[in-house]
């Protein structure tokens, strides 16, 4: 790979990805390569912060700071140290000028999903009910209020180890009890019972939604990530749809986003927001590539307007 000096003509974009087969990892690269964009993959494994006399920060030999833009695909996972030590890099290479897509704030509301949850109520989503607390006695109250519950991992993803918790089982309380004695606390929402086990994965680039999906769970099962062996499926565009989408992605502060909703009897609810979100499974159902968008969006506010 040629690195371009930066004062050249030409945009430079560091897509940040832990594996570079990832369909949308390669999905943006040809999408910046064919606006005339130098793009290449950075992993941040490789990540170097030095202060003497100055800052400098740097990924396999490359000066992020002779960037224009960074998006992040994903940053990659090890511990809460590595984890809080990329995140700080990301602010810092903001604060400095250098254009972060999705910005590292609105990455990590969405992560952390008790971030989220309090995002989502204060502009007014409707989301479902839920409790956050380290405290085993207040956990099983708040698991008989909602009769069931769904724990997930406050930093969670791809619905790794959620667990469906039921009022009165004996079982589902040693659970609870586990979760709490290895996680530190637990995240609860309530569950919403759907005629069919499925959800909706809406996608919002810059305020707009380019289209949504259905997830399918496999037979047998409720948990519908695609990760998960969810099957996808189009989903009609309706007016509530959109603006809970983009009121919630809105919410979290994200450029572009994987919007999370439930159809219940009073409408949808929006569950989660995901701000590192594949393109692959609304590739693949609607024929709609978002990372052309993004590459749109990128080369438009982060380039255009800087010359």
């Amino acid at each position: 790979m040629i690195y371009l000096p930066a004062n050249s003509l030409f945009m430079r974009v560091a897509i940040i990805v832990s594996d570079h087969k990832d369909w949308t990892a390669q999905a943006l690269l040809a999408s910046f390569s064919a606006k005339g964009i130098d793009a290449f993959f950075l992993n941040f494994s490789d990540l170097l912060a030095s202060i003497a006399g100055g800052q400098s920060f740097s990924c396999a030999g490359v000066d992020l700071l002779n960037l224009d833009a960074i998006v992040v695909r994903d940053l990659g996972r090890r511990g809460a140290s590595d984890v809080a030590f990329r995140f700080e890099v990301l602010q810092a290479l903001q604060e400095k000028g250098i254009a972060i897509i999705n910005p590292p704030q609105a990455i990590a509301r969405a992560a952390n999903k008790f971030a989220t949850s309090r995002a989502l109520h204060d502009a007014g989503v409707a989301t479902p009910r839920t409790a956050v607390t380290t405290s085993v006695k207040e956990a099983g109250r708040a698991v008989h209020d909602f009769k069931k519950a769904v724990s997930k991992p406050l930093f969670g993803y791809k619905g790794k180890d959620i667990v469906l918790l039921q009022d009165g089982s004996d079982l589902d309380q040693a659970r609870l009890e586990d979760i709490l004695e290895s996680q530190g606390l637990v995240y609860l929402q309530e569950f919403i019972a759907l005629d069919s086990p499925r959800d909706i994965r809406a996608f919002v680039v810059d305020g707009i939604v380019l289209g949504a999906i259905y997830r399918l769970a496999p037979p047998g099962q409720w948990i519908s990530n695609l990760a998960r062996g969810g099957r996808a499926a189009a989903c009609p565009l309706t007016k509530e749809l959109v603006e809970l989408a983009t009121k919630a992605a809105s919410a979290v502060g994200a450029v572009y986003c994987g919007v999370d909703l439930l159809e219940t009897g009073r409408g949808l609810t929006v569950i989660e927001v995901n701000a590192t979100p594949s393109g692959k499974g609304i590739f693949e159902a609607l024929g709609v590539d978002v990372t052309v968008a993004i590459a749109s969006y990128v080369h438009q506010n982060c380039y255009l307007r800087g010359r």
